[in-house]
């Protein structure tokens, strides 16, 4: 049986340079990867690479290459971007697959690859299991040496991406004031240059670009954003806060008294927004926003009276788009990446943050009064080293349903509905909780929403950790 090397995020792991199992990501992984994504494209096309800041990628970029041309197909690279201007470029390029470089939000030793499309989606759970099974069959072409590909490489893609974004969406931003903070990721380029086409006054932080992260740790989470935070709650100019991960698939925003918005809210704000902006032009089809099972209800509760349909996904980008492939209006997570299947079909904090502030302009109010419009439910998560690194089976599945089914009824919660699409979700009479294992790293997510209060949710989270404890998991 051949095993899967993709997780829910491309590959991703901690790098050596050399070791004798997949469980590190060596170069010698990433030669063998490139000849079997060559493979699959038969020799034949052109294929684009881009890589972020980390300090492995570079060894990791140089074997890939190695490996695709070595299977007969051209290389283009573009050298350190974001992930989603890889993802848009191959339109740009007319390219036929791409390839980023990056483990995204995880700390510096980490690296990892994650394929995309021409539409900009990232590859399917089917292509990355034909990938998978040509790598670990080892069943490479035989290419002799003037069948070699080519490498080309690109210098200015940032200027297409933004030059994209700026003739669609159009702002005069000279009265905003934003604190950037990319964490010394690849955004730290585009993100200041963006901006600096519309003229908004910009100050940053954190925006020298190191693979290191120096300045914080590269998730966008509560705790790596204290720097920026306390600064919007000292400034009186600040507008807004923008904050992103090492290759920027991920942003987040923070209103002008440091509030970290929460993603989710956001998402609906943004699609309010939009329907509101373009009523007399949208159709049956656009009318669509897919989110994964771990997203508020909130999100049911503002769009549908507007006649937009919700489409629940599993976790992951890559989900969440393949809903919005025959249209809709975006699609979102809980940790903040947004696509615009207009611009393409990967996430893109780019085109993000020119929305969000060309709704500030528009609308004259500042985020925190917009947001007024969105309800907020009590919401808590937590996640647990897992005790084994293991898949979770349907045989795990049942037992984590067997617990929970009897610890809903001890603590008076009436079992409405279990949604197995990815983990296990618990819907009850007055809240949810969804228990599932990380896609990308060994842990154990558990997350809940109460119509009750914080309490409620915080209370039925613990009952959980105490039943997965029970099961040996964490």
């Amino acid at each position: 049986m051949t095993s899967n090397i993709f997780g829910t995020s491309g590959i991703r792991r901690v790098f050596q340079n050399y070791s004798e199992t997949d469980v590190l990501f060596t170069p010698q992984m990433a030669l063998d990867v490139g000849l079997a994504l060559g493979t699959y494209l038969k020799g034949r096309g052109k294929v684009v690479i881009g890589k972020d800041i980390r300090t492995s990628a570079l060894p990791i970029e140089h074997a890939l290459i190695a490996g695709i041309v070595s299977s007969g197909c051209n290389v283009w690279t573009l050298g350190i971007v974001t992930t989603p201007t890889l993802a848009i470029s191959l339109g740009y390029l007319n390219a036929d697959a791409g390839v980023m470089i990056t483990a995204s939000h995880n700390t510096p030793e980490y690296i990892g690859l994650k394929m995309w499309n021409p539409s900009g989606i990232g590859f399917s759970p089917e292509q990355e299991e034909e990938i998978s099974r040509i790598y670990d069959e080892k069943d490479f072409p035989k290419i002799v040496w003037d069948q070699v590909g080519k490498v080309t490489h690109i210098n200015d893609i940032n200027d297409d991406h933004i030059s994209d974004i700026t003739n669609r969406i159009d702002f005069d931003g000279s009265k905003l004031n934003v604190i950037v903070d990319p964490g010394n990721g690849s955004g730290c380029e585009i993100v200041p240059k963006l901006l600096s086409n519309y003229n908004v006054n910009i100050m940053t932080i954190n925006a020298q670009m190191d693979g290191k992260f120096p300045g914080r740790n590269s998730e966008p989470s509560e705790k790596n954003l204290i720097q920026i935070s306390k600064f919007l709650k000292i400034s009186p100019q600040e507008d807004i806060g923008i904050a992103l991960d090492g290759d920027a698939d991920r942003v987040i925003f923070l209103d002008e008294t440091g509030d970290i918005i929460d993603p989710v809210r956001l998402l609906a704000l943004l699609a309010k927004y939009y329907i509101q902006e373009n009523k007399d032009k949208l159709t049956i089809e656009d009318l669509k926003v897919s989110t994964p099972v771990n997203s508020s209800s909130l999100v049911e509760d503002v769009l549908e009276p507007l006649g937009c349909e919700i489409i629940r996904t599993e976790v992951g980008d890559i989900k969440v788009a393949l809903a919005l492939q025959n249209g809709g209006i975006l699609g979102g997570e809980t940790s903040g990446t947004y696509i615009w299947p207009k611009y393409h079909l990967g996430p893109d904090s780019i085109v993000t943050i020119a929305i969000v502030l060309q709704m500030i302009v528009r609308t004259g109010r500042s985020l925190k009064e917009l947001l007024k419009e969105i309800p907020q439910y009590p919401y808590y998560r937590n996640q647990f080293k897992l005790k084994r690194d293991i898949p979770f089976t349907d045989e795990i599945n049942q037992k984590i349903i067997n617990e929970m089914k009897g610890s809903l009824k001890s603590a008076n919660k009436e079992l409405k509905s279990i949604n197995k699409m990815d983990g296990v979700r618990f819907d009850y009479n007055d809240g949810w909780i969804l228990i599932r294992r990380s896609g990308t790293s060994p842990y154990l997510r558990i997350s809940g929403e109460s119509s009750v209060d914080i309490n409620s949710s915080i209370e039925m989270n613990k009952i959980a950790e105490e039943k997965m404890k029970k099961l040996d998991l964490i």
